[in-house]
């Protein structure tokens, strides 16, 4: 089902982000403004510099340079200074609020009152507004010995602070367009560096519509463990499902014989009744085992199944009779030469469906003889199946061994009871192939190593 909604880890990824680009804009724009506010500041300080030598020939014009008992009382008129020297306001503020003193310029602007707007206790630079202008005041500290006064000098800043305000717009608007900048490329690059993750997510879906078999091993480095992972689990899954289904076909292959069986018997008009249920009775516990085993083998694996010796007479006298029974209309001679090995390594049921496999083509390919043998090296089990038949072209000895590969085209079957044979020897480490025989037909020798 397609999902319209942005991916989980994406969305948390991608507001993370965008909130740590916020919040560096943001304070970056507040840094800025800063930095501009006190570069007027500092500006403004270096000009009054300059304004200093002004303001004191209006303080000696006026005889203000000497304070205390000499000065004018604020119940005194204030002394009109002879002629206006500087562009800056300057007061002597009392404690109360009064002003002792003001400049030529301040006096001719009406700013008897300005001492109430400026805080006595100002201790640097600082912005006032007075009627409805905004003027920088600074203190000189130095200028009065006297603890009552202070000296103040303004500016109005109007013109100043529209420029400043200007800059801060202007500030703000790229901080906007970082930002958004910012973010676009964040989510250009989340969108990159995500598109592993919807690439993996598309294979995915291939692959459950059997539109691929596995994933592509071209993803970065940190999914190249996942990637890994998931195309085991692929494989797994694969091979798994092919165990069921060769368990299923080897399932119905080897009922097909105890069918054929529990049929003759049936067919066997010599047979009493016990002796017929008993032999059906062999016939159809033989059928349920085939089935317990060959659901677990679907399941664990051939190389799972428990692995143990099992005596050979009686799997061969069991499989031998059935086959005889099957094949009755055929008098077929079954020597077995076992003394040299009486069992083999195998599970009772691994034996039977690979002994009933090789048989079942004995028993139908055959004229009148089958050869059962057995021998023994220093390393090596050898078990050997022989018949007096046509036997297999050279051509056909290797693909034989395939599922669905038949050597005989003209009588029925499915073509996979020797593949079963291969995968049953293989598990076990061994190995089948078939030679002509002494019989004048084929010959097929299993060799199984010996394990300590």
């Amino acid at each position: 089902m397609t999902r319209n909604m942005m991916p989980e880890i994406h969305k948390r990824v991608m507001v993370t982000s965008i909130a740590i680009i916020l919040a560096f804009s943001l304070g970056l724009g507040v840094v800025i403004n800063q930095i501009y506010v006190k570069s007027y500041i500092a500006m403004y300080s270096a000009d009054l510099v300059t304004e200093v030598p002004h303001i004191i020939g209006e303080l000696r014009q006026d005889n203000m340079l000497q304070l205390g008992e000499n000065a004018p009382h604020h119940d005194q008129p204030i002394p009109t200074p002879s002629s206006k020297q500087t562009n800056y306001l300057a007061f002597i503020c009392e404690r109360e609020g009064n002003a002792s003193w003001m400049s030529y310029g301040a006096r001719d602007n009406g700013m008897n009152n300005v001492c109430r707007h400026i805080p006595y206790s100002l201790s640097g630079p600082d912005l006032i507004y007075y009627k409805e202008l905004p003027y920088v005041v600074h203190v000189i500290s130095e200028a009065t010995y006297s603890t009552e006064e202070a000296f103040f000098v303004l500016r109005e800043v109007s013109a100043q602070l529209e420029s400043l305000s200007q800059i801060k717009r202007k500030t703000w608007l790229y901080m906007g367009l970082l930002f958004s900048i910012a973010t676009g490329l964040l989510y250009a690059a989340s969108y990159w560096s995500f598109s592993p993750l919807r690439k993996l997510a598309g294979e995915l879906n291939e692959i459950a519509e059997s539109r691929r078999e596995k994933l592509d091993s071209d993803y970065p480095k940190e999914l190249g463990d996942v990637t890994d992972a998931l195309n085991r689990m692929i494989t797994l899954r694969k091979e798994q499902t092919q165990r069921y289904r060769h368990a299923m076909d080897d399932l119905a292959h080897s009922l097909k014989s105890r069918l054929a069986a529990t049929n003759a018997l049936l067919d066997d008009n010599t047979l009493s009744r016990e002796a017929m249920s008993k032999r059906i009775i062999e016939q159809v516990s033989q059928m349920d085992d085939m089935v317990q085993y060959q659901l677990k083998r679907a399941l664990v694996g051939q190389r799972g199944l428990v692995r143990e010796k099992t005596e050979l007479k009686p799997v061969l006298d069991s499989l031998t009779g059935m086959f005889a029974k099957v094949y009755s209309d055929k008098p077929v001679n079954i020597t077995n030469r076992l003394e040299a090995l009486p069992s083999l390594p195998l599970n009772r049921a691994d034996l039977t469906e690979l002994l009933g496999n090789l048989l079942e083509n004995a028993f139908r390919f055959c004229i009148s003889e089958v050869r059962i043998s057995s021998s023994e090296t220093s390393d090596h089990y050898v078990l050997t199946i022989e018949d007096d038949g046509l036997g297999v072209e050279e051509s056909l000895r290797e693909s034989i061994f395939q599922r669905g590969v038949r050597a005989d085209q003209l009588n029925p079957g499915t073509g996979i009871g020797l593949a079963v044979c291969d995968e049953i020897v293989e598990s076990y480490g061994g190995s089948i192939r078939v030679i002509d025989s002494e019989l004048e037909g084929a010959a097929f020798v299993m060799i199984f190593p010996k394990v300590s």
